[in-house]
């Protein structure tokens, strides 16, 4: 059995506060691990991942429970970092921002 299965994102979507937490509670480190290893930066992957997690709250009734849940939340965790350029405003340390990411997207399809 996957995880989440549609009962539990179901229950999401009808606003059950302990269905989210358990859904959490089973990505969270990995999320985090996830922005960790792009950023560099442990605390700022923690923060996004959190933001990432209460987006998703606030728009729980739009989740699609056909979908893989994995895959929507790694593709907003991506996002998100990416819209954390903004706040790098010369072009050097932009790209070196973009490389870091280029260079684990690059590692993750061997």
């Amino acid at each position: 059995m996957n995880f989440p299965n549609q009962q539990i994102l179901y229950q999401i979507k009808q606003g059950d506060e302990a269905a989210f937490t358990q859904l959490c509670s089973y990505f969270y480190f990995p999320a985090v691990k996830f922005c960790a290893v792009l950023l560099k930066d442990e605390k700022e992957a923690e923060t996004i991942t959190e933001s990432v997690f209460a987006k998703i709250w606030d728009e729980r009734v739009d989740i699609e429970t056909e979908d893989n849940f994995q895959a929507y939340l790694f593709l907003n965790l991506k996002s998100e970092i990416f819209g954390q350029m903004n706040r790098y405003k010369d072009p050097a340390s932009k790209e070196m921002f973009l490389n870091k990411i280029n260079s684990f997207s690059d590692n993750q399809r061997l």
